[in-house]
């Protein structure tokens, strides 16, 4: 059991509520509903013969659209084909929230799983002006994929092929590998589809809607953590005379900083080492921390947890 006094990540501000106890993860939520969710369609749709209340009333079409339904950009998310194609976007969005938790806070999680799930939505409406339905958290879920890959796209991670064989890739061949996928995918099967005014079913992979997904968890990430302060347009009416180069002191070569390495055996020093790094994750993102700050988070976890 790991000690409460080095579980430093529900230390922090977001991890916990107003009285100062742990919350549940916004990760675990997301699953949670979604599942709750799936019990409830199953029930209406199959035992209770109400298939098509389901659909027209919470999964995403632009029938849906067309009669003011707008909240079906975010139901459609809840429901799925099956429970196969559930358990896929479940276990994608708890592998990958597990890695994005120390990262960024829980309610970054929770809006690029939002947006990543509305812009899913708005690419499959566009693509599908002919009509059709799309269910399933699987543009949410890829979203969530790429926002990481692009955290840490060469920080090699292991999976379960065919959930037996095990296989390192570093993210960024993960990205690329889903990419081309869901993009063959809506370049030979969804869009002649959709040319031959055939609209695709709830039970068929709508690959606009994961293509969407993705492009969303990539805007998130390069526009929301990497944002950086725009240089200032303002143009100023001074003119500047600079001096001759002959004329200009040399400038004394600066002495190298000195690079101070945290004391790894004191766990005291440590911890408020990474409580710094972490309250800086917080307020600028991942993407602002040093690839010393990084490599010190990680060794954190294995020294406190030890």
């Amino acid at each position: 059991m790991v000690p409460k006094r080095i579980k430093m990540l529900y230390d922090r501000p977001y991890m916990r509520n107003v009285s100062g106890e742990k919350i549940v993860p916004w990760v675990y939520w997301i699953i949670g509903v979604t599942f709750a969710a799936f019990i409830i369609q199953q029930f209406v749709s199959v035992w209770g013969g109400q298939a098509t209340l389901i659909t027209n009333w919470f999964a995403l079409g632009i029938e849906q659209i067309v009669s003011a339904k707008i909240w079906t950009l975010v139901t459609y998310a809840l429901l799925h084909g099956g429970i196969f194609h559930l358990i896929f976007n479940l276990l994608i969005i708890f592998f990958v929230g597990r890695m994005l938790e120390p990262m960024m806070s829980q309610k970054r999680i929770l809006h690029a799983y939002l947006l990543s799930v509305v812009v899913g939505g708005l690419v499959y409406l566009i693509v599908h002006l002919n009509g059709g339905t799309v269910v399933g958290a699987s543009a949410g879920a890829l979203g969530l994929l790429i926002l990481y890959c692009s955290m840490q796209p060469d920080r090699p991670i292991t999976l379960l092929l065919f959930f037996v064989i095990p296989v390192s890739l570093r993210p960024k061949w993960i990205a690329w590998i889903a990419l081309g996928m869901d993009g063959l995918g809506f370049l030979f099967i969804e869009l002649p589809a959709v040319f031959q005014r055939t609209p695709i079913g709830d039970s068929n992979v709508s690959y606009s809607a994961h293509l969407g997904g993705m492009l969303a968890g990539y805007l998130y990430y390069r526009f929301v953590l990497n944002a950086a302060p725009r240089p200032s347009r303002k143009k100023s009416n001074k003119v500047k005379i600079e001096a001759p180069d002959w004329m200009k002191r040399k400038p004394k070569t600066a002495t190298p900083s000195r690079r101070f390495k945290i004391n790894m055996t004191s766990r005291a020093d440590l911890r408020r080492e990474v409580d710094r790094i972490l309250d800086k994750i917080n307020s600028q993102g991942f993407g602002a921390l040093t690839n010393e700050e990084k490599e010190t988070l990680d060794k954190a976890k294995d020294i406190l947890k030890s």
